[in-house]
């Protein structure tokens, strides 16, 4: 995870990551200004240093002298060649283009004397300023295959209703250095934009992930070729709303997938916070369907314990019931609240942490974990897995009228589908890392957001209006990671 320090907690973007010796190399936009990409480095997924700034916007009367947009790098031939989005004051950077810059060590940078190095056909793109206001050609990605760099752009075809001709503009070259403009490489017609494509081989199939606008949200479509067709699966989410700008990077024999998240309510501070996620490992399933799953080497590498598992036995001997009646039985712990909410926390406060049990319920509409709770599950945070409405949902609840930002004392983090079977175990997993929340089910990431209303307090299960059963508990501490903490009463 990194957060950039500063007054504006705001200026991570769009990420780009390349494997070099090794470490993992990212490059963001800074969107502050977009005047500069930033380089951090790390070698573990986890901790980032940051390296000297990789490019920044040109001088009066180049093509880049407005603003940069989103960028990716790819090596070719023994260098390093960075597609940026190039926006030019001559324009009121109102037309974007494609630029270049070169490096032989991801540390010196030198924007070639030609750039732009593509610009959007008129034959296939809207190119000029007659459509809605400017010609967008941004977020360039390089792809290599068959020894031809494949550059895929977001941008419009020329024809159709607006709101359905975003699409996915194709570039190519062999020398890295000429750039040639091609039709169209995938319109969805779903949306205006399909931004940040981004495209990777798994499994002897092709993934096209990318942002479309209507509803805001991050998809992917699968080809078992390169030339496609696309298909689209039947939950093309990759995660839900605030995770956005996915990209992916092999590494280690794992096809690793990087993103950014964006939250508008981020602590008492009422300021909007933007942080590089801790990636997950993408998987395929028999029918092509992606999968997300926890990037286990990483969590290992912020652990500052081994996990510890708890017996049934152990967790009623040494925890304590809130309300409800709980008791260990045929190897789990067993909860029923009649009616209403019942807690049973474990001992002890906890910060940052990981849990996983496996959970199950024939009747409760509602039950999960709370923590970094007060003593009295009156303000907490919580993880509802809601079965009649077929939910999993991250909220904070707070005392009404002790948060400036929560007029009812309650707000969702976030919420997503999913497909719950009452009586049938699963396994759930929670990962509190700093303000990171990351949700897992039978090892399928399906939630990951951050707040920071809540620091620390008590763990434990709930179980609302039926019984549910906890068995297979393990727990293990993490380290708090680099951040500054905002003032306020965060607890």
């Amino acid at each position: 995870m990194f957060i950039t320090r500063g007054y504006y907690p705001l200026e991570l973007g769009d990420v780009d990551v390349i494997v070099h010796e090794d470490c993992l190399h990212l490059f963001y936009l800074n969107v502050s200004g977009h005047d500069v990409v930033s380089h951090i480095v790390s070698d573990d997924g986890m901790h980032w240093r940051q390296l000297p700034n990789a490019l920044h916007t040109g001088d009066p009367g180049e093509p880049d002298d407005d603003q940069i947009w989103t960028m990716h790098t790819f090596r070719w031939q023994g260098r390093f060649y960075m597609l940026y989005t190039c926006l030019a004051q001559a324009e009121d950077g109102r037309i974007q283009r494609t630029g270049l810059a070169v490096s032989d060590d991801l540390i010196h940078w030198e924007k070639v004397p030609h750039n732009p190095v593509a610009v959007p056909d008129p034959r296939w793109y809207e190119a000029d300023l007659s459509g809605c206001g400017r010609a967008d050609w941004r977020d360039p990605f390089p792809f290599i295959e068959g020894g031809v760099i494949h550059g895929l752009v977001c941008a419009h075809e020329k024809d159709g209703p607006f709101n359905r001709r975003g699409c996915v503009a194709h570039i190519t070259s062999t020398d890295a250095l000429h750039w040639r403009v091609r039709p169209p490489f995938y319109t969805p017609r779903v949306s205006s934009d399909f931004e940040v494509p981004c495209i990777f081989r798994l499994g002897g199939r092709y993934y096209l992930m990318g942002h479309i606008c209507a509803p805001p949200m991050d998809v992917y479509r699968i080809s078992d070729r390169l030339e496609g067709p696309w298909r689209r699966p039947l939950d093309d989410l990759l995660l839900p709303t605030g995770n956005h700008a996915f990209h992916a990077c092999e590494w280690r024999g794992k096809m690793m997938i990087f993103n950014w998240i964006g939250v508008a309510a981020f602590d008492e501070t009422r300021q909007p916070t933007r942080i590089l996620a801790p990636p997950k490992v993408a998987g395929a399933m028999a029918d092509g369907t992606l999968r997300l799953h926890p990037y286990e080497e990483g969590w290992n590498a912020v652990a500052t314990e081994a996990w510890r598992s708890w017996s049934p036995q152990a967790v009623f001997t040494q925890g304590a019931v809130l309300a409800g009646e709980w008791s260990a039985q045929e190897g789990a712990l067993v909860g029923t609240s009649q009616p209403g909410m019942g807690v049973y926390f474990l001992p002890d406060e906890f910060t940052d942490f990981e849990l996983e049990t496996t959970v199950s319920s024939a009747d409760a509409p509602e039950f999960g974990l709370v923590f970094r709770s007060d003593a009295t599950a009156d303000e907490y945070m919580r993880l509802s897995c809601i079965q009649g409405r077929q939910t999993l949902e991250l909220a904070v609840v707070l005392r009404r009228g002790a948060s400036p930002i929560l007029g009812r004392g309650f707000e969702s983090l976030q919420i997503r589908h999913h497909p719950f079977a009452p009586g049938r175990p699963f396994r759930l997993r929670l990962s509190a890392y700093g303000p990171y929340l990351e949700v897992s089910v039978d090892d399928d990431v399906r939630l990951a957001t951050v707040n920071l209303m809540r620091r620390r307090g008590k763990l434990g299960f709930f179980v609302e209006d039926g019984t549910a059963r906890f068995a297979d508990l393990r727990l293990r501490r993490l380290e708090a990671p680099p951040m500054r903490l905002p003032p306020g009463p965060i607890v």
